[in-house]
């Protein structure tokens, strides 16, 4: 059975050409929240992600090293998620931490048998689990607290209690259908 999911893109509006004609880059490296992956606002906690997924093209925008935008214009997209349920690890139910902590025990037993300590991240383990081929994870949903609001990032706030729903997609190119642009802005019209 495959499960079905609307998600939500954030971008600078020049890479809409390119992700329309050739699809998704996912972002690599252990330290992303939920691993290897293109990310994707979802239903959840929140119902409206594709406002967030407009708010994370603006605030991702910001420059903090020169203090300026990168880019002046950012689009929404909307694209259809599709996976065999057997490929979908939903962290936001009791049987997907389940997994996590079957993945984190396997993790700490290799460790101890080369006589390493780390303390993996969500995006670490699920990294690990699709490197030692333990779980064939496609796409994975999670509750994050993200700094969405200008207010939030200026005066460094956080939270514990999350505030959305995201997936990281592993293979856009099998699991993306139906793509296209939903809204776009100017950043200078939504912060100035």
């Amino acid at each position: 059975m495959n499960i079905k999911l609307d998600g939500y893109h954030g971008t600078e509006m020049k890479r809409v050409d390119s992700i329309l004609t050739n699809g998704f880059v996912p972002s690599i490296g252990d330290k992303e929240w939920l691993g290897d992956g293109t990310y994707f606002f979802v239903k959840g906690i929140n119902e409206r992600p594709e406002i967030q997924a407009g708010k994370w093209a603006i605030i991702s925008a910001w420059n903090n090293k020169e203090k300026k935008n990168d880019y002046d214009e950012y689009a929404v997209l909307h694209g259809v998620i599709e996976v065999d349920e057997n490929k979908y690890l939903d962290l936001t139910e009791p049987d997907g931490v389940e997994v996590l902590d079957y993945i984190q025990e396997k993790y700490t037993s290799k460790l101890a048998t080369i006589g390493k300590k780390v303390d993996p991240l969500d995006g670490y383990l699920i990294n690990f689990a699709r490197g030692e081929k333990l779980v064939d994870i496609e796409v994975v949903k999670g509750n994050f607290y993200i700094k969405l609001r200008k207010e939030d990032r200026m005066l460094r706030l956080s939270r514990r209690t999350p505030n959305c729903t995201i997936c990281s997609v592993y293979s856009p190119k099998n699991n993306i259908k139906d793509v296209r642009v939903i809204s776009t802005g100017r950043i200078d019209d939504e912060i100035g």
